[in-house]
């Protein structure tokens, strides 16, 4: 992918381009130095640059829960790979207007990642909170902490978790149970 990089470098022109071009050459320095995560680009701009990836994450983490057993519990199911879609909008990265979508195409149980609903798979970022100073890589990091559970929010206060009976799941069961040290 270095080599189509480097094609774009002197072809960048100022401005949004130029921020597409460091977000493209940033993340894939990120996934190149990781065994974990690969990107495909699913879309380019009209300079050829991507405003949508796939990020594949190679990483086990919950992606449901079994039937409550007599106990009344809900063991974790697990995966191995998630595919996470990223696009950005067309008036990407200026301030005050629209943010990245990050959305799982692939189940995620987490409370930080909608499971139920018409916007399954969307992943809470608080991207307004960060601005445009955070880059594409550094949210794919996150993400990826999310999947490993390193990082998340299940207590129902700022900033919330993206779907509550899954924070609910996290706190009530998976956290007494140990079920998040995998």
């Amino acid at each position: 992918m270095e080599e189509a990089i480097d094609q774009y470098r002197d072809k960048v022109k100022q401005g949004r381009d130029t921020r597409l071009f460091n977000e493209w050459k940033t993340l894939d320095e990120a996934c190149s130095e990781s065994d974990e995560i690969t990107y495909a680009v699913r879309k380019v701009n009209a300079s050829g640059l991507p405003v949508a990836y796939d990020i594949i994450f190679r990483i086990k983490s919950i992606v449901g829960v079994e039937a409550a057993n007599e106990q009344g519990l809900q063991k974790p199911v697990f995966g191995n790979e998630h595919i996470l879609q990223i696009r950005l909008p067309n008036n990407f990265p200026a301030a005050g207007g629209g943010f990245p979508e990050f959305k799982f195409i692939t189940d995620v149980w987490h409370p930080n990642v909608r499971f139920f609903g018409d916007f399954k798979g969307r992943v809470c970022l608080n991207l307004k909170d960060c601005g445009t100073s955070v880059y594409l890589a550094e949210h794919v990091g996150t993400v990826a902490g999310y999947l490993r559970y390193a990082d998340y929010h299940a207590r129902n206060e700022y900033p919330y978790p993206e779907d509550q009976t899954v924070a609910q799941w996290t706190l009530e069961q998976a956290e007494p149970q140990g079920w998040l040290h995998f």
